[in-house]
């Protein structure tokens, strides 16, 4: 192929990537099964929304029982085990007081990023619902009974629930949209390379073409 037709190929293909971007609606989850919560619990998460779970492992964070007892979830899925917690930046939020209805008892709360999850019971309610704010959504219905919640920076939640007996996860598709200035700088440097490739091209041509006598 040549360079020029290389060049408008890519821009035909980045420009209309720039111009049709469209954001996704707020409070957008994609829900995973993370397995079982039988004996396993949630070591930390990161902004990706990646997971790390453990299985039995001990008070110190050794594998005793089950060998390589740390499960890593990428995206909602078993990528890798590991004998030993993996080193990452845990982003999973910290306990907070969210301000609810008149009436609605909230269990637990976590917030991280002005964002915030909680599960909360109305009178009369037997299983509690779980919530995400600060502009109040019941997001989960009937599945706030649990007593474990994180929230990552990027919105994406994790929790127990016990009723089912498995850990979940709610990846925030709003967060996950690239950015029109992250498209942006990807075109730029696509554009830039090529032009890199065209030059090197013409100073080879340059070179190599015989002298006219």
């Amino acid at each position: 192929m040549r360079l020029s037709k290389l060049w408008f190929s890519l821009v035909a293909i980045v420009v209309p990537s720039l111009l049709l971007v469209s954001p996704a609606f707020a409070d957008t989850y994609s829900v995973v099964n993370l397995g079982s919560d039988e004996g396993r619990l949630v070591y930390g998460m990161d902004a990706s929304g990646n997971v790390v779970i453990s299985v039995d492992a001990d008070g110190n964070g050794k594998c005793t029982i089950v060998a390589n007892c740390y499960k890593i979830f990428v995206n909602g899925v078993l990528a890798f085990s590991t004998d030993a917690p993996p080193v990452f930046t845990i982003d999973d939020g910290t306990p907070c007081s969210p301000a609810v209805p008149p009436g609605l008892t909230v269990l637990h709360a976590v917030c991280n990023n002005g964002r915030e999850v909680f599960s909360a019971r109305a009178p009369g309610q037997i299983f509690p619902d779980l919530y995400t704010g600060p502009n109040l959504v019941d997001l989960f219905p009937g599945q706030g009974a649990g007593n474990f919640l994180y929230l990552n920076s990027e919105g994406d939640i994790v929790w127990n629930d016990p009723l089912r007996e498995f850990w979940f996860e709610a990846f925030d598709l709003a967060s996950q949209v690239p950015e029109p200035g992250s498209l942006f700088l990807l075109a730029t440097g696509a554009l830039a390379a090529v032009e890199t490739i065209r030059r090197r091209a013409l100073l080879r041509t340059a070179v190599t073409e015989p002298r006219s006598a």
